[in-house]
């Protein structure tokens, strides 16, 4: 299995060098939520003590014990969801997911995601200062809440 911590630093540290340049929005915001994609990944798979996905959950007392994880690809809310005490959590903070929809869906509720984003020439309606903001909320919510994982 890919090592999904050091990605996630890897594409972090991508999208924070394309940000301060003028031209490179699209590519940021890209590898900026692949970045959240692979720190919850790598949680996903501390979480349920696993080292392949659809093995089955060792995480005793939790509602997914004993049953196959499987790769969440790009769902953000989906990898959420599958560690339920850390996404009882993210459920009572709004913030949180409203900077992770941010995250997920860069140009608006209705546009494309993250992952679409590489299909975009440019866009003008990208509000970088906010979606740096969102980005650096979740990177830090989740590093403060991987405590309770």
């Amino acid at each position: 299995m890919e090592d999904f911590a050091v990605v996630c630093l890897e594409r972090k540290k991508d999208a924070e060098v394309l940000l301060k340049l003028k031209d490179h929005n699209i590519a940021a915001l890209h590898l900026g939520g692949i970045s959240i994609e692979c720190r919850l990944k790598a949680l996903l798979t501390v979480y349920h003590q696993i080292s392949e996905w659809n093995q089955k959950s060792r995480r005793e007392k939790d509602s997914m014990f004993d049953q196959q994880i499987k790769n969440p690809e790009h769902g953000l809310i989906t990898a959420l969801r599958h560690m339920p005490h850390l996404y009882q959590l993210a459920k009572s903070n709004r913030q949180f997911l409203e900077h992770l929809s941010r995250i997920s869906h860069p140009l608006g509720a209705s546009n494309v995601d993250y992952i679409g984003l590489r299909y975009i020439a440019q866009a003008s309606s990208v509000q970088r200062d906010e979606w740096k903001k969102s980005f650096d909320y979740v990177h830090g919510w989740l590093e403060k809440n991987e405590v309770n994982i």
